[in-house]
């Protein structure tokens, strides 16, 4: 039985790499033999209402492309309880099943297409565990927030970034030229600029 199957990878911000879960659910697929329809993956929140990449699961599901969503973990689905119960109820009125692969491929749906008093109760706990953790992680970003301004740190991104990113915007074609191996003399004739102005971009590329 071919059973075609949806990867839902998400992490938080852009310091995480998506790749660790794409490893885990695509070894996870070969080993069930199941088929990958679609990959959905995002950096983004598990907080954030309206979430674009659930909007695109929901429409994929409509359409039929899949019968089960695989996932490393619940947390994936979102980080508010409420949230992930509805997501995965929309799922289930579409008759698709949600695999849960740090359960052991634990399913939201037995082969009948119904939920399972057990899988329910398990959903439910780790449901809340996860909006748990959510609060857990946004306490303790303010709290570093705060201690990193008390220590006299500067937040956001450095002045001096800023105003280099603005003065390198002006020579696009002096940076590519710089990029293929010119000279500085031969990039001072090419591009009307002084030896000074040659070798500061130089040295902020």
């Amino acid at each position: 039985m071919n059973t075609k199957v949806c990867l839902l990878i998400r992490v938080s911000s852009e310091k995480q790499d998506t790749r660790r879960q794409l490893i885990e659910l695509t070894g996870f697929c070969k080993k069930n033999k199941f088929t990958v329809a679609r990959t959905i993956s995002s950096t983004i929140s598990g907080a954030k209402n309206n979430r674009p990449d659930i909007k695109e699961l929901l429409a994929a599901a409509k359409r039929k492309e899949f019968t089960k969503v695989l996932v490393t973990e619940i947390s994936r689905l979102g980080r508010k309880a409420k949230d992930i119960r509805n997501t995965i109820d929309r799922l289930h009125e579409m008759k698709v099943s949600v695999v849960f692969k740090n359960f052991a491929g634990l399913e939201s749906l037995d082969e009948r297409n119904n939920e399972t008093f057990v899988t329910n109760i398990i959903i439910s706990i780790y449901a809340e565990l996860a909006q748990e953790e959510g609060k857990l992680i946004s306490e303790r970003t303010k709290s570093g927030l705060v201690a990193a301004k008390k220590r006299g740190a500067v937040l956001g991104r450095p002045k001096g970034k800023e105003k280099h990113a603005v003065f390198l915007k002006r020579y696009p074609r002096l940076i590519n030229d710089l990029n293929k191996g010119l000279t500085l003399r031969q990039c001072e004739k090419l591009h009307g600029v002084s030896r000074n102005t040659v070798i500061k971009v130089k040295k902020l590329i």
